[in-house]
């Protein structure tokens, strides 16, 4: 239909027709499958290993942190707890990113192997000592990375 000028009229001049709606400009769209494109595999095994180096230095500066009660008899290390927290964070997001579970397990391994290094005792300075801290932090991330590994998988085999 076209006005006395010859021009297709706009949505706002068509009064008689009210069900009229203009196209969305997400009609326009093509369909994407997901948000962004899988990484390649060594790609996601360098981004693996520096998360889990950054991981691994991050939570080591953190492990030490506790609260003490009873006059130091009793010990929270909620600074394992946390650097635990944040391990487990980001071998799921890389996990999730890379969609490959064993992504996930690559980042826990470099941050056992760093926190591994930083607990050598050389001369008489070593970054994590043998307390309950220490002890947390390194027997957690044997324990929250495969967990975390599990937990990629789970969510992405149902996101299939």
């Amino acid at each position: 239909m076209t006005d006395s000028t010859g021009h297709q009229p706009t949505p706002a001049q068509h009064p008689a027709d009210p069900d009229h709606q203009p196209p969305s400009p997400a009609q326009h769209l093509p369909e994407r499958k997901s948000g962004t494109p899988k990484p390649h595999r060594w790609a996601a095994l360098a981004a693996a290993a520096g998360a889990g180096i950054g991981s691994g230095l991050l939570g080591t500066s953190l492990h030490g942190h506790a609260w003490y009660f009873n006059g130091g008899d009793t010990v929270v290390p909620y600074g394992a707890v946390l650097a635990l927290l944040l391990l487990a964070s980001v071998c799921l997001f890389v996990g999730l990113w890379s969609r490959n579970s064993w992504v996930a397990v690559v980042c826990g391994a470099a941050a056992y192997l760093t926190a591994g290094a930083l607990s050598l005792q050389l001369g008489s300075v070593g970054m994590i000592t043998n307390n309950l801290q220490g002890t947390v932090w390194l027997y957690g991330i044997a324990v929250a990375t495969p967990l975390t590994s599990w937990l990629a998988w789970a969510l992405l085999r149902k996101k299939r």
